[in-house]
C-alpha cells in the first residue's frame, strides 16, 4: 500500500469513493452536475493506492485507490493566538477491503505528513468517536440545536431598523470580516476564500440562502440557511447552519428576520453553542425545543512543537513533567518537561519511557481536550484521564498547576467538513 496524493486523473474515482461511503442512498447512476468537474476543491486529497511506492502516478490504476482521505489547511484559534490545523475529511475505504487495517495505515501517514508540514493540530468530525478516539483525536465541543416557531423569536427581535441584503460567494470578505469579530472561541477557523466559496455559499447537496443585516451601510450581521421539507404533517423548516451578528443589536435583526418566515415555515432550527443565552430571553422558553450534541474531535499533532506554540497566562511561572501516550505517534510518546515563563513555554523531551519520573500521566487525546481549553485539569483527573506518578489519582498540586497552566475556555469549531 502507498499513501499519496490523488492525481487529476483520479478525482472521478476518488469521488465516487466518497459519494458511495457518504451517500449510497444516490446509487451507482449518480450523474456529477454539468460544473462538479471545472469546481475548485478547497481540500487536499490524499488516498491509499494498491501499488508500489515508485510507481508513476502515470502509472497508477484507479482502480487501486483503496482508501480515500482529504484534509483542509486551517488556521485557528487557541488561547487567542493562530495555529496551523489539518481538518480531516471524507475518510473511506472500499468495501471490498474494510477492517483490513488500511485506513488506519492511511491516518498514520496523514499525520506523519501533517508533521512533516509544521501543522500543530488537527480537527474532525467522526462517523464513530470510538473509532478515533483509538487515533487519538477527543472531543473539542458539543453543539446546541434550538428548535422554536418563528413566532416566538418575537420576544428578542427589535423593531424594524437597518437593512437586509442578499449575501452572495462575491461577499466573502466582508463576511469574514464580521465572522472575525464574531467567532472568538477557541478552534474559531480563518476562513479561506475557497472554503467561503465551496463549503458556505456553495454545497454538495443544495445550496444555501444566505442574507445580512446592515447599520448605516455596513454588514454587521449575517445568517446562512436552507428550507427543509417536513416529514409527514411536519412543516418546514428554516434551518440555519450560521447566525453571526457582532453584538446584541445585530444578533436580534437575524433573530428578526427568522421571525418574519412565520408565513413560510412552522419551525426556526438554530445551531448554537451550548452556552447560548437565546432561551433566557425567550418569553416562553418552553417553545423552544433544545437538543446538545457532541461536536467535533481534536489531536495534537506533535506534542512538543504544539505545547512550545501556545500562549499561557500571565503571571504563571512553573515546571511539569508529563508522561504522555500516544500509541499512533511515536513522536510522542515519552515523558516531556513543559517550563513556562512570561507567557510562553518551553518543552524538552526527556525519554520515550514514560513510566516514571513524571508529575502526570495522559494520553494524547486528553492533553488535545487540555490545551485547547474544552476540559479542565480537574474535569480530567475526575474521569480518570490524569493520573499521577504511580497511575493513581494526580497529586491536589499536579492538578492545580495544570489549570492555571491550561484554564478551560469557551471552544466552538462551527465548520462542517
Amino acid at each position: 500500500m502507498d499513501y499519496r496524493s490523488v492525481p487529476e486523473s483520479h478525482r472521478e474515482a476518488f469521488f465516487d469513493a466518497v459519494r458511495y461511503a457518504f451517500r449510497p442512498e444516490d446509487g451507482p447512476a449518480w450523474e456529477r452536475p454539468d460544473d462538479d468537474e471545472d469546481r475548485p476543491r478547497p481540500m487536499t486529497l490524499r488516498g491509499m493506492y494498491d501499488a508500489d511506492p515508485a510507481t508513476p502516478d502515470a502509472e497508477l490504476s484507479a482502480d487501486d485507490l483503496h482508501a480515500t482521505g482529504g484534509y483542509y489547511d486551517f488556521t485557528t484559534r487557541i488561547r487567542d493566538d493562530w495555529h496551523t490545523a489539518g481538518g480531516v475529511s471524507v475518510v473511506t475505504a472500499d468495501p471490498t477491503i474494510r477492517r483490513s487495517g488500511v485506513v488506519a495505515t492511511m491516518l498514520d501517514e496523514m499525520l506523519a505528513e501533517f508533521r512533516d508540514e509544521g501543522v500543530d493540530f488537527s480537527v474532525l468530525w467522526p462517523f464513530e468517536y470510538d473509532f478515533y478516539r483509538r487515533f487519538g483525536w477527543a472531543k473539542s465541543n458539543d453543539t446546541a440545536l434550538v428548535t422554536l416557531p418563528p413566532e416566538a423569536l418575537a420576544a428578542v427581535a427589535p423593531d424594524p431598523a437597518g437593512e437586509f441584503v442578499r449575501l452572495t460567494a462575491d461577499d466573502w470578505e466582508t463576511v469574514e470580516s464580521v465572522r472575525d469579530e464574531w467567532a472568538t472561541e477557541a478552534l474559531a477557523v480563518r476562513r479561506s476564500e475557497a472554503f467561503w466559496r465551496y463549503r458556505i455559499f456553495d454545497s454538495w447537496q443544495s445550496d444555501p440562502y444566505a442574507y445580512g443585516w446592515e447599520r448605516d451601510g455596513e454588514l454587521r450581521g449575517y445568517l446562512v440557511y436552507r428550507v427543509e421539507e417536513g416529514e409527514g404533517d411536519d412543516g418546514k423548516t428554516m434551518a440555519v447552519t450560521e447566525l453571526a451578528g457582532v453584538d446584541r443589536e445585530a444578533t436580534d435583526h437575524l433573530y428578526r428576520f427568522c421571525r418574519n418566515h412565520d408565513s413560510q415555515v412552522e419551525s426556526v432550527r438554530i445551531r448554537l453553542p451550548v452556552d447560548t443565552s437565546l432561551l433566557d430571553r425567550l418569553t416562553d422558553p418552553r417553545a423552544a425545543d433544545v437538543e446538545i450534541r457532541p461536536g467535533p474531535m481534536v489531536r495534537i499533532v506533535d506534542v512538543a512543537r504544539a505545547l512550545s506554540a501556545l500562549s499561557y497566562p500571565a503571571g504563571v511561572s512553573t515546571t511539569v513533567t508529563l508522561s504522555v501516550s500516544d500509541p499512533r505517534c511515536d513522536w510522542n510518546e515519552g515523558r516531556f518537561e513543559l517550563s513556562v515563563a512570561d507567557g510562553s513555554g518551553t518543552v524538552t523531551w526527556l525519554t520515550e519511557t514514560s513510566e516514571a519520573g513524571a508529575d502526570a500521566h495522559l494520553g494524547v487525546g486528553p492533553l488535545s481536550q487540555l490545551a485547547v481549553g474544552s476540559l479542565s485539569a480537574s474535569e480530567l483527573a475526575s474521569y480518570g484521564d490524569v493520573a499521577g506518578p504511580d497511575r493513581d489519582a494526580p497529586a491536589e498540586q499536579t492538578v492545580e498547576t495544570l489549570a492555571a497552566l491550561f484554564p478551560k475556555e469557551p471552544v466552538y469549531l462551527r465548520e462542517g467538513f
